[in-house]
């Protein structure tokens, strides 16, 4: 890391903050630790003190550029979305309190989560599970919310339906296997072969070893498939849909945009989820949690000076569940 840029070198100590910023896109070199002005919540925000922070393929999208015309170019940029600490201070709309442990992701095309506080609107928090430790829930909010939203809410699953997860063993597809089996499907799981028994320990009802098997040479049919990982499109795997299967992608594209506009009315639809924090939902993941129905995976941790590290891991695309940053 280089030394810390002072932007906030005018501000009294107790009001600023560490943070990885990057003054431009690129590769993981980019990020550095600077001191930033402490952010100052409004009365619909919490102020937390950020204690662990979950990172996301789209941090390093972000990080990237890819998003930039939703992100900008004004610099420094704090990235990152999700995070689990105390809060220091609520405000007078929020319903917590100072003290509380939370857990949540931050609804900004940016995020501002790789920092030592951030200010959350008190809808996209909620508080953190009680039954695991605050850094295994700084892995849950993005990934988990994006499981919930793709089955539940794009492809509407059903108890009894037959539902295909491809990338089942990454930080989205641990909690899609498992929360696709909450909602009462049968689920048809896709990993690599060193993946396939922690796949099978989440409950799936079937694994496919992907350097085996090519999805599109399968004979089933199924009411969802959920592409996680991304590598296909609707017209490959359409024929594998029932007639009236929803297909859902994560990563946005014109390809994709274009296959949700063509299929709107048709029966057939191909969707993209689009992650939104809801306190609700992340209420609901919380009872999941602590009823022992679901498991968060962390596949390793790095402090917050190594996240130049933990990005290049991430773009190795071979974590197994999520990787966690220690504020400290």
């Amino acid at each position: 890391m280089s030394a810390l840029p002072q932007y906030g070198k005018h501000l009294h100590p107790r009001e600023t903050m560490r943070a990885i910023v990057i003054d431009r896109y690129g590769g993981p070199d980019v990020l550095r630790l600077a001191t930033v002005p402490r952010p100052v919540p409004t009365r619909r925000q919490v102020l937390v003190r950020t204690r662990f922070i979950g990172v996301n393929p789209k941090d390093v999208v972000v990080r990237k550029g890819k998003f930039k015309i939703a992100t900008g170019n004004k610099f420094p940029l704090i990235v990152g979305h999700d995070i689990a600490g105390e809060v220091v201070d609520a405000g007078l709309s929020c319903d917590f309190a100072e003290g509380d442990l939370v857990y949540g992701m931050i609804n900004d095309r940016a995020g501002r989560a790789y920092a030592e506080y951030a200010a959350v609107d008190c809808r996209q928090i909620a508080k953190a599970p009680s039954s695991i430790e605050l850094r295994v829930a700084a892995a849950v909010p993005l990934a988990s919310q994006t499981a919930l939203q793709a089955l539940r809410d794009n492809a509407q699953v059903k108890p009894g339906q037959n539902v295909l997860i491809n990338g089942a063993s990454g930080g989205v597809g641990v909690f899609a296997v498992q929360i696709a089996k909450i909602l009462g499907a049968n689920v048809t799981a896709v990993c690599s072969h060193r993946n396939v028994e922690l796949v099978n320990e989440l409950g799936a009802d079937r694994v496919i070893d992907y350097t085996k098997t090519d999805l599109v040479d399968l004979e089933e049919r199924f009411d969802a498939i959920f592409d996680v990982f991304g590598n296909y499109c609707f017209d490959q795997l359409k024929h594998l849909l029932t007639p009236r299967g929803t297909y859902v992608h994560t990563i946005p594209s014109s390809r994709i945009f274009k296959d949700v506009a063509r299929t709107v009315v048709r029966r057939r639809r191909a969707k993209l989820v689009i992650v939104r924090s809801r306190s609700a939902q992340l209420d609901w993941i919380r009872q999941q949690i602590d009823a022992g129905s679901l498991r968060v995976v962390v596949d390793r941790s790095f402090s917050l000076n190594d996240v130049a590290e933990a990005h290049r891991y991430m773009e190795t695309k071979r974590a197994r569940g999520k990787v966690v940053l220690e504020v400290g």
